[in-house]
């Protein structure tokens, strides 16, 4: 009995101390929208080109096993996604990543109305991002909000 309390107490420290050091390194990656870029039309679907910057804070070569990425413009979900395996991101390294996705004409036609009559060219948009790596249990939530101005690229 005295071998089994002896032997679980040493298991319980040797996990403890692993936990310690695993979350102790542990830095989630910063990702921003760079930008839009509109590209051939297909039906009555519009091709954009996302742009996102990755940015690895940690000291070692970030492993991106699942990238997913849910777009908001306008309270309106247009674009969502998800990509897997991603080339590594070196230790304190940025990359640029792009997608090419379908938006609805119609729903990319509000959005732009809206940006023409009531902001000046400006867009509103939520970013959530979900970032998975072989090396942490949970994917890592990343929630941000910003504005495209749209004036400036196309005079409006």
């Amino acid at each position: 009995m005295r071998e089994i309390k002896a032997a679980l107490l040493l298991l319980s420290s040797v996990l403890l101390v692993s936990c310690a050091l695993v979350s102790s390194a542990y830095q989630t990656p910063d990702i921003e929208l760079t930008h839009l870029q509109s590209l051939d039309r297909k039906g009555l679907d519009q091709v954009i080109l996302v742009h996102f910057t990755i940015e690895n804070p940690t000291n070692e070569d970030l492993h991106i096993s699942r990238f997913s990425y849910r777009l908001d413009l306008e309270n309106i979900e247009q674009i969502s996604g998800v990509v897997y395996g991603l080339k590594p991101i070196s230790a304190l390294g940025k990359t640029q990543v792009q997608f090419k996705v379908n938006v609805n004409i119609f729903s990319a036609l509000r959005i732009l109305e809206s940006a023409i009559k009531n902001k000046d060219g400006i867009i509103r948009y939520d970013l959530v991002t979900k970032v998975s790596s072989v090396w942490w249990k949970l994917p890592v939530v990343s929630e941000k909000s910003g504005q495209i101005n749209l004036a400036d690229k196309y005079n409006l």
